[in-house]
């Protein structure tokens, strides 16, 4: 399929499942080449063969975002193989313990968390943004939710995570 977008690679994180997987169809539909970022292995190999099979390009990199180093390797692996990024989609996230209260939350949770939802998006957009100064500048999204605008109980941490996104 030959398109305007055929030379242009766009990037997924959380790529295995809801929202980042309908996107990543959706730009393999559009003629990107898309590189898929998710923990799940099974299912991120699964998705990539399924949009090569639907006659897209696809690569699977399994990524923690929580992770700096995997996220670099995410990025340099995806400039090793198609030489530029031009659409980042940072999608990938974790809604914790939900109905919690907040005084029963632990320090765990906490940081397992902000390292997801908040670090995650950092690390994907400071890697991000220097590849995409490489050619030219690109586009990069970052998932919030509805949640990054009003508080909802039992969900102190999902809530407070989204809010930092959004800023």
């Amino acid at each position: 399929m030959a398109t305007t977008n055929e030379h242009k690679v766009a990037l997924i994180t959380g790529a295995t499942s809801g929202i980042g997987e309908a996107t990543a169809k959706l730009f393999a539909e559009d003629g990107y080449k898309v590189v898929l970022a998710a923990r799940r292995l099974d299912k991120g190999l699964a998705l990539a063969q399924s949009i090569q099979r639907n006659g897209g390009e696809a690569l699977f990199v399994q990524t923690d975002v929580s992770k700096e180093e995997e996220v670099k390797h995410l990025v340099d692996k995806t400039i090793a193989t198609y030489g530029r990024l031009d659409v980042a989609f940072n999608n990938a996230g974790t809604e914790g313990e939900m109905g919690s209260p907040t005084h029963e939350q632990t320090a765990d949770a906490y940081h397992e968390m902000f390292n997801t939802n908040v670090a995650g998006v950092f690390f994907g957009m400071k890697y991000q943004i220097e590849a995409m100064l490489n050619n030219d500048g690109g586009s990069i999204i970052n998932t919030a939710s509805i949640f990054s605008k009003i508080g909802m109980p039992g969900m102190a941490l999902y809530n407070a995570s989204k809010h930092a996104v959004v800023g």
